[in-house]
């Protein structure tokens, strides 16, 4: 095992045969983060939150930040399959309680539909994965990258960890990180746009607990996809964050994190 760096700054592992970035910490029952499509930025305060009660492993997804990309993974389902075997090599006992946020809420619902003795309770956080019948899930890509990012909090400027990732002046390095990470949203995301043509179907199948979570301002998943996933999954709720945007997780970390953490204790 290679490894630079350590647990919050992200360490180098070897899993699924490609090097992987890892950040992980805390103790307790095994709590698998699957991240959006705006990779890792850092050991968020939600994170921090959580490692209190919960081993949080937050892997970087092959093309994201350090970790390598093998050429076979081209859309969500093969992200699923993946995070099934890096979790199998990390020796991660299964059932293992799953987060996922916007990109990585759709393939944490799709390793429900095709692997659900690998979940025990499952979070969607802002989900993609299914189109919403009367609004449009946002285009990335047609606007720079620092705006999309901008679009994902209600309130960027009065968000702590958006001035702290985001909001600052960026290095070279970071401005090709942002860029690394549209590439890859695009290259496993694209054809559909951010959703699948057959996950809606496959979720009456789902029996795992699931909680919804969802900004009630989110200006790039509409709460309305929200709303289908909890009618399409049997043993789910959904719960809106007033004051937030997409990205719970990083605008209103302590209620994101009381809210999983209720929901993975009871």
């Amino acid at each position: 095992m290679a490894t630079v760096g350590d647990a919050h700054e992200g360490e180098l592992v070897i899993a699924t045969g490609i090097e992987v970035e890892l950040r992980r910490d805390g103790a307790g029952a095994s709590l698998m983060v699957i991240h959006g499509e705006f990779g890792v930025p850092g050991w968020l305060d939600a994170y921090r939150h959580l490692a209190k009660n919960f081993d949080v492993i937050v892997p970087s997804l092959p093309g994201f930040g350090r970790s390598a990309r093998p050429e076979w993974i081209m859309g969500a389902r093969d992200v699923a399959a993946w995070i099934t075997w890096f979790a199998r090599d990390l020796g991660i006992s299964t059932p293992v309680n799953v987060v996922g946020c916007s990109f990585g809420g759709w393939v944490a619902a799709e390793i429900a539909t095709i692997a659900p003795q690998f979940i025990d309770k499952m979070v969607l956080v802002g989900a993609m994965g299914l189109k919403p019948e009367r609004g449009e899930i946002f285009d990335y890509f047609v606007e720079s990258g620092r705006s999309g990012l901008a679009r994902a909090f209600k309130e960027p400027n009065q968000s702590p960890e958006y001035g702290r990732y985001f909001g600052k002046e960026w290095t070279p390095e970071e401005a090709d990180r942002v860029e690394q990470h549209r590439e890859m949203t695009c290259r496993v995301a694209w054809k559909p746009y951010m959703h699948s043509l057959t996950l809606r179907p496959l979720l009456d199948g789902v029996r795992t607990p699931t909680l919804i979570v969802w900004g009630a301002e989110d200006a790039i998943a509409p709460v309305e996809c929200g709303e289908i996933y909890q009618n399409a999954i049997e043993e789910s709720r959904l719960v809106t964050i007033e004051n937030c945007g997409h990205m719970p997780e990083m605008e209103k970390p302590a209620e994101f994190a009381a809210l999983v953490d209720d929901f993975l204790s009871t």
